[in-house]
């Protein structure tokens, strides 16, 4: 396929998210990718993120393709020059069908949409855990384990360390959030004693 087909997508454009526009996008490229081969899919993923990655690193090209005030004809050259001669016909599709419909700017929501599919077919789920210092690999190990009972599927760690949390963690399983950081704990008590103080005064 040439291009990627969104279906529906005058109707997710009335005041949908962007997320779940990004989700209908993944999915069409993900049926547009199990029609070229079985391991197409996978191969697409690290393609996708491959260009992703590329294209975030400069600056200048990133915010050109996105920004009003860049023409079709040279957002469509620097898209391109940005995709190098090895680029699969499935992704050139998906970056027509965004440039077409001027919506370049969800690009990378796509790419971790379409990543996530990808995890799902495999009985996987992406978790993204935020913590004030590197886990060890005994923490990584327990924390895997507790979330695989949890949750009934394999769960893949991305962790990132934020020192501003103080302590504990944050875990993200798709909308939902579990925040046990010693940061937010702080907040919410700064909160309730400010909203004590307010009563008493009044």
């Amino acid at each position: 396929m040439a291009n990627v087909e969104v279906k529906h997508e005058t109707v997710l454009d009335a005041g949908t998210t962007k997320s779940r526009l990004a989700r209908v996008y993944a999915e069409a490229l993900l049926a547009s990718a199990q029609q070229v081969s079985p391991a197409a899919p996978t191969e697409l993923a690290a393609e996708l993120t491959a260009f992703v990655d590329a294209v975030g690193a400069d600056a200048t090209v990133a915010n050109m393709l996105v920004s009003p005030v860049v023409g079709k004809k040279v957002r469509a050259a620097a898209l391109e020059t940005a995709l190098s001669d090895r680029a699969s016909r499935t992704l050139r599709g998906l970056i027509a069908t965004l440039q077409q419909n001027n919506r370049l700017a969800l690009l990378r929501p796509v790419a971790a949409a379409y990543r996530r599919l990808i995890a799902e077919q495999a009985g996987q789920v992406p978790v993204k855990i935020t913590a004030a210092v590197p886990l060890t690999d005994d923490q990584m190990a327990k924390l895997t384990e507790n979330l695989k009972k949890l949750l009934k599927q394999d769960p893949v760690l991305n962790v990132r360390v934020d020192p501003d949390l103080l302590g504990g963690l944050v875990v993200q399983v798709g909308d939902s959030v579990v925040d046990t950081s010693v940061r937010t704990r702080l907040q919410t008590l700064r909160t309730l004693l400010l909203d004590k103080g307010g009563s008493h005064g009044n």
